[in-house]
């Protein structure tokens, strides 16, 4: 039986909203401040959600997903998008980009290339962004700030869903049991309880007024007709127990994300200062982390004892399994799949709903079947049953001969905090371009490119070499080993054509003898890299200069 369509909060056809007047006005409200609110583009807005605190997932076909998603929610939500979907116009906002740093747009996203190690923080950070840019330039109580804000939630809710689909199971008798048990915690919550969950001190809170109360009913249209301004998918929890229990919902993400937009849509339209924002944020913290830490364990607990059933939609994770997933992460409880007969070669998307033709360049969205505990701090970047194929040597060479004049002077000390750096192809590229999924073009010819600089050669005078890579080796691997002297405090960066790259996380060394790991992509034609490594303490810097020449 199909599932009922989810009960949603429609605004009526028939009332007229024009003569209504608003009290948001629509477009960019530049704030008259001259300081604007600083922007850090590496911290996210929300450090305590799963995408940001769990760093070993992945979605196959990543680019492909994104350009999907943003697609599909610009013409479901256009009211709210609208204002990021491309850069402001110079002509009419000349002011915008001499005020914000790092310009960005939804066609910027869609133009860029995630697919690569930890692309998908990458991908999150930029969506954020969009907000960031939107909250430091515009004042903060304004409706372009508030669709922002909606915006990455909106975004953030397909991410979770596409994330989880190895968990996202089917809501039968059994499930919605327990997830009506989570619900009445929710329900039930009150500051001493949330604080006993959350670990903090609950001595001396309340215990008997429930600090849902603001969120059990919809805002009344007659009494705040602002909000309906400026939320775009109205809930209350109430709404989400009614369609709870007349079965509205047929997986339990459908579920999880109702249950944060009721908490998030207060995070929205409410300011922080305000005791319904603080309530909201605190729910919202409790909420997850019952299901994180309650609900799901509680489920897989009573599936291994035979108690409940778990079931997938199986349409969809077989296309999950299609595109590259990885069925081993996955709980294998309902044993009714079978895929003896599915075609892996068409190319439909995770199941909720992106698909097209294929391109030409398609092999390329393949997705890296690696993980980051796959990842080995060792030397050795490959396992030993996968032999790397010969390939020659391209050109390389000190960028800068040895003056003549100062061969007699005394010789400099080699490097001491630098032990080794190395340039290598990008393995998940690699793996990715030499064995695409099946029905894709034909492998490319594809080199595996290696070069080993060892830090006893490396002194201030001969630091800086030029190296060129065949073509189409758009992605790289640098890699720093250091000598981790005892006491010693450093601080290593790596600039790609003068803008910083943050490292990709490494798996747990013994010591500190884990290596610092650079994933970084190249443009054709000359990219400039330096890696430094300065010791706080004395303030000693060393450092290596690469230039890096990629053939056409």
């Amino acid at each position: 039986m199909a599932p009922k369509k989810r009960k949603a909060q429609d605004a009526d056809p028939t009332v007229e909203t024009t003569d209504l007047q608003r009290r948001y006005a629509a477009g960019k409200q530049p704030r008259t401040e001259e300081q604007l609110p600083s922007v850090d583009y590496h911290v996210p807005l929300d450090p305590e959600s799963e995408l940001f605190t769990e760093n070993d997932w992945f979605i196959p076909k990543f680019n492909l997903f994104i350009s999907f998603t943003l697609d599909n929610l610009v013409e479901s939500y256009r009211n709210v998008f609208k204002d990021f979907i491309k850069l402001p116009s110079r002509k009419f906002h000349p002011g915008y980009f001499y005020k914000i740093d790092q310009p960005i747009s939804i066609n910027e996203i869609k133009s860029r290339d995630y697919e690569y190690l930890n692309g998908h923080r990458t991908f999150l950070l930029d969506i954020e962004l969009i907000r960031k840019n939107c909250y430091s330039y515009n004042d903060s109580d304004s409706l372009i700030v508030k669709n922002s804000m909606q915006v990455v939630n909106y975004v953030k809710y397909e991410v979770l869903k596409a994330k989880n689909v190895t968990r996202n199971y089917l809501i039968n008798a059994e499930v919605k049991k327990f997830l009506q048990d989570t619900l009445a915690k929710v329900f039930d919550a009150t500051d001493k309880s949330v604080a006993e969950m959350m670990g903090k001190p609950s001595e001396g809170f309340d215990t008997s007024l429930r600090i849902c109360e603001p969120f059990v009913e919809l805002v009344s249209k007659d009494e705040l007709p602002e909000y309906y301004e400026v939320i775009h998918r109205p809930s209350a929890l109430k709404l989400v127990r009614n369609n709870l229990e007349m079965d509205y919902y047929s997986k339990i993400y459908d579920f999880y994300i109702d249950m944060i937009l009721v908490f998030e849509n207060a995070l929205v339209f409410n300011d922080p200062e305000t005791l319904i924002y603080q309530d909201a944020e605190k729910l919202l913290r409790f909420f997850r982390k019952l299901m994180q830490e309650r609900f799901f364990v509680s489920l897989k607990d009573a599936s291994e004892r035979g108690e409940v059933k778990l079931e997938y939609d199986k349409f969809e994770y077989k296309q999950y399994l299609a595109n590259g997933g990885d069925g081993d992460a996955a709980e294998m409880e309902d044993e009714d799949v079978e895929l003896e007969d599915y075609d892996f070669n068409h190319y439909e998307g995770l199941g909720n709903g992106y698909n097209r033709t294929l391109f030409s360049g398609d092999y390329l969205l393949g997705p890296s079947k690696m993980k980051l505990n796959e990842m080995n701090p060792k030397r050795n970047v490959m396992e030993a049953a996968e032999e790397l194929p010969e390939a020659p040597k391209y050109n390389i060479f000190n960028s800068l001969a040895e003056d003549a004049e100062k061969k007699n002077e005394e010789e400099v000390a080699p490097y001491t905090f630098i032990r080794e750096i190395s340039v290598t192809s990008s393995k998940s590229q690699y793996k990715q371009d030499t064995a695409p999924v099946q029905g894709a073009l034909p492998p490319l010819n594809q080199k595996w490119v290696e070069y080993v600089f060892n830090g006893e050669c490396l002194t201030k005078k001969n630091n800086m070499f030029s190296l060129t890579l065949p073509p189409i080796q758009t992605s790289a691997s640098i890699t720093a080993h250091l000598n981790y002297l005892p006491g010693a405090n450093y601080n290593a960066s790596l600039t790609v054509d003068k803008e910083k790259t943050n490292p990709a996380p490494n798996a747990v060394a013994e010591g500190n003898e884990s290596p610092i790991k650079f994933e970084v992509r190249l443009l054709e034609g000359n990219n400039n890299l330096e890696f430094t490594c300065e010791d706080q303490d004395t303030g000693n810097t060393e450092s290596f200069k690469l230039w890096i020449v990629v053939l056409p």
